[in-house]
């Protein structure tokens, strides 16, 4: 793969205290340009490790836009210093929500130097990042500056959302905000590995090969423990989502959910068959599709190239709202 060379930003975020945000876009030089992709990374990673995706998005005529969350990737680098460590959103209150206007607000920069017209803009969520896709496909004032949406590997409905958000809040009451949570990745993750026969590492659940799990674990920028504040943000994504008013409130704009059968974050395809049925029940308009018998980075496994040629294909088909 050659190297990629992208244009890099910071911005303010709405946390406030001078934190800021950095983004990234990664322009196309193929001679028709179709839209833009903006991609939302998941937990514990950070917008980098798609370049191999980017790439692919770009040859197929897409730019491609992505920030690192808070306390992630660039963005931790840039406010570390302040006392912001990795897996800690800020501090605010529904620091969620901040996560969400701040991609938002990476849309608008992307909108500023992309342009607007003639071009479809798509937002592709991995993990993590579906959670905030999902909820910005469900917050209406946002959702219609999208013209298409991908969820990756989402989760599907997790009713011990409402007890992690309570030990995380009572770990931050207990001055547990900034510190590592091992307890809750405990908790949260412990079970993952639990239907591998014989894993390897306790990231086996990540892929199916095994260089992409030691790449994983070999990143000091990937795996880290989310902080008491960042599971509180997690849990608080996961809230909303997954809420009566979220779906309630589905776009028609298509999407496209894709997800591996042996992901324990899906439900090992069951909990996210749940969320496409609840999806259909609301009105939306998608399409879905399971790759076999593989985890949860899909972008990852054996089956990327068709991975990619079908999301591309999705990108395609998506029509200008």
């Amino acid at each position: 793969m050659a190297e990629l060379k992208p244009q890099r930003m910071a911005f303010v975020s709405s946390i406030g205290k001078g934190y800021k945000i950095v983004g990234f876009f990664y322009p196309s030089s193929a001679p028709v340009i179709k839209g833009v992709v903006q991609i939302c990374h998941g937990m514990a990673e950070y917008l980098a490790r798609y370049e191999e995706m980017i790439q692919k998005f770009n040859e197929a005529g897409y730019h491609v836009c992505g920030m690192d969350m808070p306390g992630h990737g660039q963005t931790y680098y840039l406010n570390k210093d302040a006392g912001y460590p990795k897996g800690y959103f800020g501090g605010v209150k529904n620091a969620w929500k901040v996560i969400l206007t701040d991609e938002m607000g990476l849309h608008e920069y992307a909108v500023k130097r992309f342009g607007r017209e003639g071009l479809k803009y798509i937002l592709y969520g991995h993990s993590m990042g579906s959670f905030v896709a999902r909820s910005i496909f469900s917050t209406p004032r946002y959702s219609r500056r999208f013209d298409g949406f991908v969820f990756s590997s989402t989760m599907g409905p997790n009713p011990a959302v409402g007890m992690g958000k309570f030990l995380a809040s009572t770990a931050c009451v207990f001055g547990g905000a900034k510190k590592k949570n091992k307890l809750l990745s405990l908790i949260s993750f412990g079970s993952y590995t639990k239907r591998i026969k014989d894993p390897r590492t306790s990231y086996d659940w990540l892929s199916t090969v095994p260089e992409e799990v030691q790449k994983y674990i070999d990143d000091p920028m990937c795996g880290f423990y989310f902080t008491g504040e960042g599971f509180k943000t997690l849990f608080g994504l996961i809230e909303f989502m997954q809420s009566e008013e979220a779906y309630a409130l589905i776009p028609d704009r298509p999407c496209f959910f894709t997800y591996g059968d042996d992901d324990p974050v899906g439900g090992y395809a069951e909990g996210v068959g749940r969320v496409i049925s609840r999806m259909k029940d609301a009105g939306a308009n998608l399409k879905s599709k399971s790759y076999g018998p593989y985890r949860h980075e899909i972008q990852n496994e054996p089956v990327k190239e068709e991975y990619f040629k079908d999301l591309i294909e999705f990108f395609d088909s998506v029509p200008l709202a």
